[in-house]
């Protein structure tokens, strides 16, 4: 009986992450906005990009996509240090409480410990990152005429 109870507990776990990854919303990129705030990219875009290098559906994209999050999150959580080689490190920290008065009482306030996530770019992610940046900035623009003549 425990077997079938498994058995149907991991189709509706798999069932549950195929509706997750159909209601992904595909971000498409405009010229004029590209992203949320933009310069912004989501989950969608990122999905997009993935199943363009593969060569694979959005649907199979959106589902690597969440194993490969969610298995971060589960080493995160055992081992508290992922390091991806030539990404960067994500790692678990408990910063500390501290006491802070507050602007208008000036009441004394404490504040627990918080368990956070910090990230740590690898340098190859931050020269990748800078050299893309340095394209965009090659391109010419015409500069305007100075307002002022000294």
């Amino acid at each position: 009986m425990n077997r079938v109870q498994d058995t149907t507990a991991n189709s509706n776990y798999d069932n549950a992450r195929d509706r997750r990854a159909d209601s992904v919303r595909f971000g498409e990129v405009d010229s004029d906005h590209s992203g949320l705030a933009g310069n912004q990219a989501n989950k969608g875009m990122l999905t997009e990009a993935v199943s363009e290098k593969l060569g694979g559906s959005r649907r199979q994209a959106a589902r690597i996509l969440d194993a490969v999050l969610d298995s971060i999150s589960e080493l995160l959580h055992e081992k508290n240090r992922v390091a991806l080689k030539g990404f960067g490190t994500f790692e678990s920290k408990i910063r500390k409480g501290r006491a802070y008065k507050h602007p208008v009482t000036g009441e004394s306030i404490e504040v627990a410990d918080k368990q956070t996530i910090l990230f740590k770019p690898s340098k190859n992610l931050i020269e990748k990152v800078n050299r893309s940046e340095s394209k965009k900035g090659t391109e010419k623009v015409d500069n305007p005429t100075p307002a002022f003549r000294g």
